[in-house]
């Protein structure tokens, strides 16, 4: 079983546990963040090394998380470690936000600019999208910068894709410029 599969097992688990004890929020709360910490390569080389054994390994994990998550969170973390899988915590995070995403029937979505877009602008995209999400979904617009588009935007969503980026653009131009396709045409008169 790979790596994907185990993690999204371990996700599909703290949700139905999490539902069941009605924490559910609260828990993807958690996770967020520990997916947050988990970016940090002091963290993640910590909870990968086989020198460090479980129990300092567990200290760690109760002394960043301890009071601040809900114990069911807490109780998975330190679950992983015993069990030698704390190195999949990354990977489980993702796949538990991307079923919690499910669940609430959330779609992400990602817009690409050269530079910032202010609240208004984002929203108008949004709203231009809309047309893509099924009845009863929602979307969360994540924004990324890429100096090299120039200008415009590109908009991801699932495997929809909307670019009206002056990269883009000038590239057709130039195409275009090089289409020699209507030579013929004038040479016939």
């Amino acid at each position: 079983m790979s790596a994907l599969q185990i993690a999204g097992r371990y996700a599909k688990s703290l949700i139905d546990l999490s539902t069941e004890q009605q924490v559910l929020a609260a828990v993807a709360e958690d996770m967020s963040a520990l997916g947050e910490v988990c970016r940090h390569p002091e963290f993640l080389a910590l909870l990968q090394s086989p020198i460090v054994p479980s129990d300092k390994k567990t200290a760690v994990v109760q002394q960043l998380f301890g009071g601040k998550f809900q114990k069911l969170t807490i109780s998975f973390a330190l679950l992983l470690v015993t069990k030698g899988r704390e190195g999949l915590l990354p990977s489980i995070c993702t796949a538990f936000a991307e079923q919690y995403r499910a669940i609430r029937k959330v779609r992400l979505a990602r817009v690409i600019t050269a530079v910032p877009l202010d609240p208004a602008e984002l929203k108008a995209i949004e709203t231009k999208f809309s047309v893509w999400l099924a009845p009863g979904e929602t979307m969360e617009l994540e924004q990324r910068q890429d100096p090299s588009i120039i200008g415009g935007f590109i908009f991801e969503m699932g495997d929809r894709n909307y670019n009206a980026s002056i990269r883009r653009q000038l590239g057709e131009l130039k195409e275009n410029l090089h289409d020699t396709s209507y030579v013929s045409l004038i040479e016939k008169r």
